[in-house]
């Protein structure tokens, strides 16, 4: 083999090498970049998660007081109703209720 042709190809040897060889440390900072992007969107997701349980206990608690408040407004109802011997309503109370579709106690005619 005449020595320019081992010459080539020793050129070509070595430089596919080194480009193999760059290429890999990018490769590997690539992925180590990739690393830590995830490192920090784990840590992104887990601010997300601490930022959403703080925010739903002042609700949770909001709708407890609530539903409470409605509780003890029917108990309270119901006690009333059962305390009360006339469960008829007195007719003058009758009167004062206003229909929503009469004026003044008349019915409204279609035109």
């Amino acid at each position: 083999m005449p020595l320019f042709v081992q010459f080539l190809l020793t050129l070509v040897i070595t430089t596919l090498t080194l480009l193999v060889t760059f290429a890999s440390i990018q490769i590997f900072h690539i992925l180590h970049e990739f690393r830590l992007t995830l490192k920090r969107l784990n840590r992104i997701l887990d601010n997300t998660q601490t930022l959403s349980n703080t925010a739903a206990k002042p609700i949770t608690a909001v709708n407890e007081f609530f539903t409470e408040v409605k509780d003890l407004v029917d108990k309270t109802q119901d006690e009333i109703i059962d305390s009360t011997p006339d469960r008829v309503i007195p007719e003058s109370r009758m009167s004062r209720v206003r229909h929503f579709f009469r004026r003044s106690g008349i019915p409204l005619h279609s035109s």
